[in-house]
């Protein structure tokens, strides 16, 4: 067994391109000589494949490895842009040939679903030429196709993201007391797809009572908002729909049910020329007070004639 406080050369350098190494992985690689060994063989293995695909000036160069801290062989290659090489020891309880496999895969953005290219194995006794030269006859004709659409979606998903980062920070401003899922603080979650702010019947700790409770709901690319509210006040929800009406989001006239066979009731038509009388914004008709300004008005003249 080596020394664990002098590493060969050799695994002196392997350790250099272990990725954030714990202190007992650093202690078994220097005390283990079958880890060092493996450690050892696979820095070999990265490094000499890099150096082939730059030589070839595959993707322009850029090509380093790195080796993660873990008991079994694995060491990945990757190009400076994303794209990148995973060999993995899969067959250490097999015999003969077929216990000396790479599996070899390929990387891929966080969070793709899409088609990827089919992993090959390797012996992994060849020379890292011969391996590198492999992987870029049989896997990396695969990999360009599948990783150019799947670069696609990433790019896509992150401009969406950044889309509901920036329709929510716009939301908070208006809102007070709005919060995520399960009370999440907007901060930790900016891109959340889903708001709540309580209403008078639940305050959770720490956030603001309003009289009227709701939920905002984001697309994926926020074009779209799905607004809830609750405890909505009769008054004020006729003053929002009359708000919509003047919008032109609610517009139209009624149809008589049976009119046609297609019409459904309450459903809207187009609306057709609009006479003096009947500018957007006009008051709602009220036999109950001349004098009232909005809907809300009439429903209040109304509720108090019915007492």
């Amino acid at each position: 067994m080596a020394n664990p406080q002098t590493p060969t050369p050799s695994l002196a350098q392997a350790l250099t391109v272990v990725v954030s190494p714990s202190d007992d992985f650093l202690r078994d690689a220097r005390s283990d000589d079958k880890l060092a060994r493996t450690l050892t063989h696979f820095d070999v293995l990265g490094r000499g494949v890099a150096a082939s695909l730059n030589a070839r000036d595959v993707e322009g160069g850029g090509w380093t490895h790195t080796i993660q801290p873990a008991y079994w062989g694995n060491v990945t290659v990757r190009h400076r842009d994303g794209m990148r090489f995973v060999f993995l020891h899969h067959g250490r309880t097999r015999k003969g040939a077929a216990g000396r496999r790479l599996h070899v895969e390929t990387g891929y953005p966080r969070g793709y679903c899409g088609w990827r290219a089919e992993p090959i194995t390797v012996s992994m006794d060849r020379a890292p030429d011969a391996i590198a030269a492999d992987v870029l006859r049989r896997l990396m004709p695969a990999y360009r196709d599948t990783l150019r659409g799947a670069l696609a979606d990433a790019h896509r998903s992150e401009a969406e993201r950044w889309a509901r980062v920036g329709l929510n920070r716009l939301i908070e401003q208006l809102v007070p007391g709005i919060h995520g899922i399960g009370g999440v603080r907007p901060g930790d979650a900016p891109d959340r797809d889903t708001s709540y702010w309580p209403g008078r019947d639940h305050v959770p700790e720490g956030q603001v009572a309003l009289p009227v409770g709701g939920r905002v709901t984001l697309s994926r690319d926020a074009s779209e908002v799905e607004v809830k509210l609750t405890h909505v006040p009769p008054a004020l929800a006729l003053e929002l729909l009359d708000h919509l009406r003047r919008c032109g989001v609610v517009a139209g006239q009624t149809a008589t049910v049976g009119k046609a066979p297609r019409v459904i009731a309450g459903e809207l038509e187009p609306r057709g020329p609009v006479d003096q009388g009947a500018q957007p914004g006009h008051h709602l008709p009220t036999d109950v007070d001349a004098n009232a300004t909005g809907p809300a008005a009439d429903y209040r003249h109304a509720a108090e004639e019915v007492q």
